[in-house]
């Protein structure tokens, strides 16, 4: 919702996108189906640390900016997650993959002109801190963020490794044979920040596995063009992949040092709760 929400105070209007419901992200069949006589930017998600198909939406000749918020230390093609497309977003917030002492993030561009204007916007529109040429924001990430920030950006690597490493622990305890595990995006290998299975019977795992002391949480349940801020940019929108997503998705627990027996452990409550 948050990547939805930045739209509309540009003076743009969100058009929303179908997603691949196996990866949950979009590609560049959906997004070309969205795309009108009107379009002025692509906005693709890196869901979940998964690394959505940025250089292949290219492709079809419109400007992509891309939230890597979840994404920080997942790659595709070699390429890290941030680093693809016109410019990038991550966050900072303390639960995701590269954390801060709280809010905060970061545009990623290698564009000149670009980040100068980005970086205009974050103080009130100025260039100079004297004259303010547009309006803008008090966007500024503070120098206590920035500092813990550089002490843990050597350890991103390490973190996103054992993401990895948490993921390969699931599947080879079985989970496949239980639910679908989140499929990465063809040439993207992803630091998962959050570990999404899916299953029609979500309603009935989610509980079983919280009775056991297992955390679970389905995210997005109601998928934005559904929220009720949204609707009058999409009352008539059919996004199936989206729909089938948003009803069947549970994320499991996910961590750098989620190891071999806690994977067991989770995926042996899944399968009782599923028998």
């Amino acid at each position: 919702y948050a990547t939805a929400e930045a739209v509309p105070p540009t003076g743009a209007r969100p058009v929303f996108c179908d997603v691949d419901p196996d990866t949950f992200c979009v590609t560049p069949g959906t997004v070309r189906a969205a795309l009108t006589a009107r379009t002025r930017a692509v906005v693709a998600v890196d869901l979940f640390g998964n690394v959505a198909p940025t250089p292949e939406i290219e492709e079809l000749g419109v400007p992509v900016l891309v939230d890597s918020a979840q994404a920080a230390g997942s790659t595709r093609d070699g390429a890290r997650a941030g680093s693809l497309g016109a410019a990038a977003t991550l966050s900072f917030f303390p639960s995701k993959n590269l954390p801060g002492f709280g809010d905060g993030g970061a545009v990623l561009t290698d564009d000149d002109a670009l980040a100068e204007r980005a970086r205009t916007l974050r103080f009130h529109g100025s260039r100079d801190k004297v004259t303010y040429d547009e309006v803008g924001y008090n966007s500024r990430l503070d120098e206590l963020q920035a500092a813990l920030l550089r002490v843990l950006l050597p350890e991103l690597d390490g973190w996103a490794d054992g993401r990895r490493a948490a993921g390969r622990h699931y599947l080879e305890a079985g989970l496949g044979e239980l639910v679908k595990p989140p499929a990465p995006v063809e040439g993207a290998d992803p630091a998962w920040h959050l570990y999404v299975i899916r299953h029609p019977l979500v309603d009935r795992l989610g509980p079983a596995l919280e009775r056991v002391g297992i955390g679970q949480r389905a995210y997005y349940r109601t998928p934005a063009h559904r929220q009720p801020a949204m609707r009058d940019f999409a009352p008539d929108r059919e996004l199936p992949g989206t729909e089938e997503a948003a009803r069947t998705h549970l994320a499991i627990p996910m961590s750098p040092r989620l190891d071999r027996l806690n994977a067991i452990e989770v995926v042996s409550a899944i399968r009782e709760a599923r028998d």
